[in-house]
């Protein structure tokens, strides 16, 4: 019996290989293969609700926002402080330059610092050494477990964040300033869910055919 059982396993296993490979395997969607490839290459974590959204509507890679994700470059982000970060920053400035520095210099810094962040490398460009003070704010800040607002700019004023609570959630930055220690700095309001804004660019397009 036990001979048979062998014989039987050694001439089913090579059939079962063969009829495995005549059973057509689903194919990954590309969009899936496109976010393994910018986290691995760029360090970028595409949230998840932004990975099903593309994948149930299967956009044509020329929709706008689809196209973003496939034209990828370090000016395809914007950083958005947060106040702790400001605070924290102002703090070390204030040490630095006097309690009554001026905060002009520092905030030209923080301006230009917010379209210049290496996501990949996760700091404000190194290459700059108007950046210094801010990096080195910045690695005392996420020491602290805390961590800015990362998105991408989709134009027209809109950012999809791409980590805290709010990821995969589209927000509108125009005209939306906070005031921390002297420091004005952008802020998002009005965050919509990406799927919500393309459903109904979808639904708008079909309703003028």
């Amino acid at each position: 019996m036990k001979i048979f059982n062998f014989f039987k396993k050694k001439y089913t296993q090579p059939l079962q290989e063969e009829t495995d490979k005549l059973i057509p395997k689903e194919k990954m969607h590309e969009f899936i293969e496109r976010c393994k490839f910018l986290k691995d290459e760029m360090g970028i974590e595409v949230p998840l609700s932004v990975i099903e959204t593309f994948t149930r509507y299967n956009l044509p890679k020329h929709n706008y926002f689809y196209s973003i994700f496939w034209d990828v470059s370090d000016d395809s982000f914007i950083i958005f402080y947060t106040e702790a970060f400001i605070k924290l920053v102002v703090t070390r400035y204030k040490e630095a330059h006097g309690k009554d520095a001026d905060l002009y210099t520092l905030l030209q810094q923080l301006d230009d610092a917010v379209y210049e962040f290496r996501i990949k490398e996760d700091c404000f460009d190194r290459k700059n050494p108007s950046f210094d003070f801010i990096n080195n704010c910045y690695e005392e800040f996420k020491k602290s477990g805390e961590e800015l607002i990362i998105t991408m700019d989709l134009g027209n004023y809109d950012n999809l964040v791409l980590n805290n609570e709010e990821k995969g959630n589209v927000g509108y930055n125009l005209s939306s300033y906070k005031t921390t220690e002297g420091i004005q700095y952008k802020f998002l309001t009005q965050f919509r869910p990406l799927q919500e804004i393309i459903k109904e660019t979808l639904d708008n397009k079909q309703n003028h055919y």
